[in-house]
């Protein structure tokens, strides 16, 4: 289920809205487009803004009160769905017909060092192994994936990620692992196994860190 569908009618409607007219709406404008009363666009306006999904900013008009104008913030934006796969997948194809298997998988772990670079002075202020791969589990909640520190076999602990960012990358091109394992490698500086992998039939993705 979407985090769109988990709202109610009329405030999936004003956001539609506020995609379709990017430069922001007044309530009054609001009021007219949804056909509700001012008092509950406010109420409606405020129970969005107390989440995030929207941004208010006054808007000056010559001769009158200056009034508020309200429009989609950058999570408001995420809220609506973006077709990264259909794009990554053609374009993972197409630099797949450039490259051989080697060659991109070194593509998949420079952008892994790259994506790194990004947050590696996070990591690096923590100073004990439990407390670093909080934050890379942390990072990696930010970068979309379901992610948590657990146990393994060995009483040691791991990463593990219930979802993959990549998955439908990843089931025509396992070379897009390498990007997984470069990232967590490098905001460790440590060596990753990949022990559990949801592509090969795995139930999570499950990175264990040496």
């Amino acid at each position: 289920m979407s985090a769109l569908s988990t709202l109610g009618q009329t405030q999936q409607s004003l956001l539609h809205s506020l995609l379709n007219n990017r430069d922001g709406l007044t309530v009054d404008a609001l009021t007219h487009e949804l056909k509700i009363s001012r008092n509950a666009v406010n109420q409606h306006l405020n129970s969005l803004d107390s989440i995030g999904f929207i941004n208010s900013s006054m808007l000056s008009s010559t001769g009158g009160r200056p009034s508020k104008i309200y429009a989609l913030s950058s999570k408001g934006l995420e809220l609506f769905p973006r077709h990264y796969s259909l794009f990554s997948n053609l374009l993972i194809q197409w630099i797949k017909q450039k490259l051989n298997d080697n060659d991109l998988k070194k593509c998949m772990t420079e952008l892994g060092i790259q994506i790194a670079q990004d947050f590696k002075a996070r990591v690096d202020k923590q100073t004990k192994h439990i407390d670093k791969l909080n934050e890379v589990a942390s990072i990696m909640q930010e970068l979309g994936y379901e992610s948590h520190i657990d146990k393994n076999a060995n009483g040691g602990k791991e990463i593990i990620a219930y979802n993959c960012v990549f998955h439908q990358l990843a089931s025509e091109c396992d070379e897009v692992c390498t990007l997984d394992i470069s990232l967590i490698s490098n905001l460790m500086d440590a060596k990753v196994i990949h022990k559990e992998c949801m592509v090969k039939g795995g139930k999570c993705c499950r990175f264990t860190v040496n």
